[in-house]
């Protein structure tokens, strides 16, 4: 397959929906669930096209930190959905300059055959983003396809959006992302060896590096949190942030403390899961109101889980 290099999916005329579909939230599952429904419907596959990471990188030649999903994170969800084939676009200079038309010729026409889109409210491809709905529908008889809009999915009177989930993560306002998402915000990273000052005061922590240096990082802050170690999942909390009271560096890190843990885990990778914020990251005047604060954070979250039992 030529613009999806090293990809391989046996399937006919399959049904396709194509977009980003960074944390393939709430919004993004309505129209996943219409392309399932379609595909089975016409017995034939689902298809998504989309990219690893967002394509104005390659547009503004840079990378920054706005990831919802890891690569691996988001093709499970997708395949959670039902879809049979997830294709990653090489998306490059080439592709960036390539016209709305090219794009559905060479790409949805010619090389995937698709005979239904399923497309959302806000979908643009090609050159200058023209292409869109209405762009694909106005040329569906020529290429014989069928053409169906998804109305955008609201919470509140908001259109869920992943701009929108970014800017609560920023925020650290992890419970409304959550919502929007339909489950907890998550980084997925491995641990690697931290100063051990926690260790020293009656709190080990593992010191989480996102396994994509994309990843977006929560709000400076101490959040409650279940981290996955193998599968299982532990009670933490997690301080996003300097560590001011114990350290100079001015370098930020995650940091989690897992309750009732002792297990070795560095160079092993976890999950980190935000349920709340619990407060600010703070610089108190010595260790003992530090360790007083960690002691508090603690027991509201153990009290956390408790009410949700």
């Amino acid at each position: 397959m030529k613009y999806f290099k090293d990809q391989d999916c046996n399937f006919i005329k399959p049904v396709v929906t194509m977009g980003t579909f960074d944390g393939v939230h709430l919004g993004h599952v309505k129209i996943l669930n219409q392309v399932v429904k379609k595909a089975k419907e016409k017995k034939t596959k689902s298809v998504v096209i989309t990219y690893y990471h967002h394509p104005l990188e390659t547009i503004h030649k840079k990378t920054f930190p706005y990831l919802l999903t890891e690569r691996e994170n988001k093709e499970k969800l997708l395949k959670d959905c039902g879809i049979d084939c997830v294709l990653y676009l090489d998306f490059d200079e080439e592709m960036a300059q390539m016209q709305p038309k090219d794009f559905l010729k060479k790409i949805i026409i010619d090389e995937i055959n698709a005979q239904d889109l399923v497309v959302g409210y806000d979908t643009h491809f090609g050159n200058s983003r023209e292409g869109n709905y209405q762009f694909l529908k106005d040329r569906s008889s020529i290429y014989n396809y069928y053409i169906e809009l998804i109305e955008p999915e609201k919470i509140n009177n908001h259109i869920i959006s992943s701009s929108l989930i970014r800017d609560y993560i920023r925020e650290g306002d992890m419970q409304y992302a959550s919502e929007l998402l339909g489950r907890n915000y998550s980084i997925h990273g491995s641990v690697q060896l931290g100063h051990r000052i926690g260790r020293k005061i009656g709190f080990p922590t593992i010191n989480l590096l996102p396994l994509d240096a994309n990843k977006l990082i929560p709000a400076i802050g101490v959040y409650i949190c279940e981290v996955l170690v193998e599968g299982k999942k532990n009670l933490g909390v997690t301080n996003v942030g300097y560590s001011p009271t114990l350290k100079t560096t001015r370098i930020k890190e995650i940091e989690t403390h897992i309750l009732d843990f002792d297990d070795d885990l560095y160079h092993k990778e976890v999950k980190v899961c935000f349920n709340k914020k619990l407060r600010d990251e703070l610089q108190f005047k010595n260790k003992i109101e530090l360790i007083e604060a960690i002691g508090k954070d603690i027991i509201e979250t153990r009290e956390f889980f408790k009410r949700r039992k």
